[in-house]
């Protein structure tokens, strides 16, 4: 799960339940909603497994609490809730300074867009060129099978490279892409060169994660191995100084070496901790926060205060207790129906989110491409993570150079801004349903037009995003009040809102009231944004 959080309310009369964990240090548990067939009843849980789970009968503490109260509002109200509380308590809250984060460079924290894609260095360095000329912007790249080893094979043994791999790099980075090789953050092949065990049993057994019997908790993915047996990886403890140097050592190899500006490090944010009963690690047995506290905190800092000043790193999904030592989050997997902007609100500013899965069915295509485009703009999202062939569909390219454009005149409010409650449009306005094909079919819908607010409160300016993702006009109402956003009655308003539609952008600019109806009119698949100050 990514957060320690729920709430349940009704939309209607705008109350319900706020219910979380407030746990400073993140410490293993399962988190239950369950509801029985015919019961009206839900129940909501956290199940925390003790630490030292061979000692029965034992006591324990932990140091979180589960608290619940009267929530009044929506998912908006417990998200400011539990912001209140992290930014207060919780150990992996980064240090923020009037900028935002300082501790992520500069570069990473302005980027607009991103290619992935992998394979051949000449291959890619043509598509992801050709990207970033077309956007007119520095993008990222996300490069996969940059090394010889197949995917999901053979880890951890990343190099050598394929040749040509630091060439490549440098020529991208002089032409406004930034690199950001994949490695594991989790596994070790236990056959790992080809068929043989080469090194597993040797070194990395002692250090791999164990169950009660001492086995080693192991994984299988799609990967084969030469013989067509599934590739059996083993989950190794964060906690170990294997595990943790051989981390720290790639990740700067890939740095230096290569020369990638950043790297993503694979699976830390998505998948659950495993509760280890390996004795000679030294951590708590079971359950507990040491793989937080004492692994991957201290093994996600060493490779911070190891790597160059404008060094950064990811990980996959966007689990809470690893904001303080990553820079971004990859939320690729954001593709349900009903989605609200909940992460965001609580850690919009402290960390980067970026990335969709730009798989889409083939009969909604352009809709589905254009509903996570929008969606993430108005997320607070970097954009993309799709195939530099992106730029080319006749539909979403332009729709994507547009929300790119938007974001990237208004970076500030999302690199070091704070998102505020979303605008609510009323009028006649539709949904938009797509097959977002996330494995396997997946219908998702949307209204056609999605909204964000994000502000800079001591900067006193904010900026509300309006985007229509439908290949029809819209046309509605925004009650606007400045009120419920933190100005006070009497206060001078301006307002200039900006059009982006190809290559036209309207700017207009004049006073705001600090009440007034104003109508939102946008042709199919535009952006517009309104820049407050006061």
């Amino acid at each position: 799960c990514t957060m320690q959080l729920m709430a349940v309310y009704s939309r209607q009369r705008r109350t319900g339940l706020y219910y979380a964990c407030h746990d400073p240090y993140a410490a293993t548990k399962h988190i239950v909603q369950q509801r029985e067939s015919g019961d009206p009843g839900v129940l909501l849980a956290f199940d925390v497994p003790a630490p030292d789970l061979h000692k029965r009968g034992g006591r324990f503490t932990w140091p979180g609490t589960a608290v619940w109260q009267l929530l009044h509002g929506d998912w908006f109200d417990a998200a400011r809730i539990y912001r209140d509380w992290v930014t207060r308590e919780a150990k992996w809250w980064p240090e923020l300074g009037n900028g935002g984060r300082a501790d992520t460079p500069e570069w990473m924290r302005n980027l607009c867009a991103w290619a992935q894609t992998g394979g051949a260095p000449a291959d890619c360095v043509a598509q992801v060129k050709r990207m970033q000329q077309a956007l007119g912007v520095p993008i990222g790249f996300h490069w996969y099978n940059w090394h010889e080893i197949p995917f999901d094979n053979d880890y951890p043994h990343y190099f050598p490279t394929k040749p040509g791999v630091a060439e490549a790099v440098a020529d991208l980075q002089a032409n406004g892409v930034f690199v950001m090789p994949y490695i594991n953050g989790r596994l070790w092949d236990t056959r790992d060169r080809g068929t043989e065990d080469f090194e597993f049993t040797r070194r990395a057994l002692p250090a791999a994660t164990k169950t009660e019997e001492g086995k080693p908790y192991t994984e299988t993915y799609g990967s084969k191995e030469a013989d067509g047996s599934p590739v059996s990886l083993a989950v190794v403890c964060p906690t170990t100084d294997l595990w943790r140097t051989t981390i720290r050592d790639t990740v700067l190899r890939i740095m230096n070496e290569v020369g990638a500006r950043g790297v993503y490090i694979d699976q830390i944010a998505a998948a659950a901790p495993v509760l280890c009963m390996d004795e000679s690690h030294g951590h708590p047995l079971g359950g507990g926060h040491w793989w937080t506290q004492d692994g991957y905190w201290p093994f996600l800092e060493a490779i911070r205060k190891s790597m160059p000043p404008h060094g950064m790193i990811t990980t996959e999904c966007a689990a809470e207790p690893y904001a303080r030592f990553i820079d971004g989050y990859l939320t690729w997997d954001w593709q349900g129906d009903g989605m609200v902007p909940m992460l965001p609100a609580i850690y919009g500013g402290a960390v980067q989110y970026f990335g969709r899965n730009y798989a889409a069915g083939a009969t909604t295509r352009d809709d589905a491409l254009c509903m996570k485009m929008g969606q993430q703009l108005v997320f607070g999202e970097q954009i993309g993570w799709c195939s530099p062939s992106m730029v080319d569909e006749p539909v979403a390219g332009p729709f994507l150079k547009q929300v790119v454009q938007a974001r990237h005149a208004n970076v500030r409010f999302f690199n070091s801004g704070e998102m505020a409650r979303p605008p609510k449009v009323t009028g006649d306005i539709p949904n938009v349903r797509a097959d977002w094909a996330w494995y396997g079919e997946t219908w998702v819908t949307t209204s056609a037009l999605l909204t964000g607010a994000w502000t800079r409160p001591r900067h006193r300016e904010m900026l509300l995003v309006f985007a229509n993702v439908s290949d029809r006009p819209v046309d509605g109402v925004f009650a606007w009040n400045g009120a419920e956003y933190g100005i006070p009655r009497g206060t001078g308003i301006s307002c200039a809102t900006r059009r982006y539609a190809g290559n036209d952008q309207d700017k207009a600019a004049g006073p705001l009231p600090s009440r007034t109806a104003r109508r939102i009119s946008l042709p199919p698949r535009s952006v517009e944004t309104w820049h407050i100050r006061w």
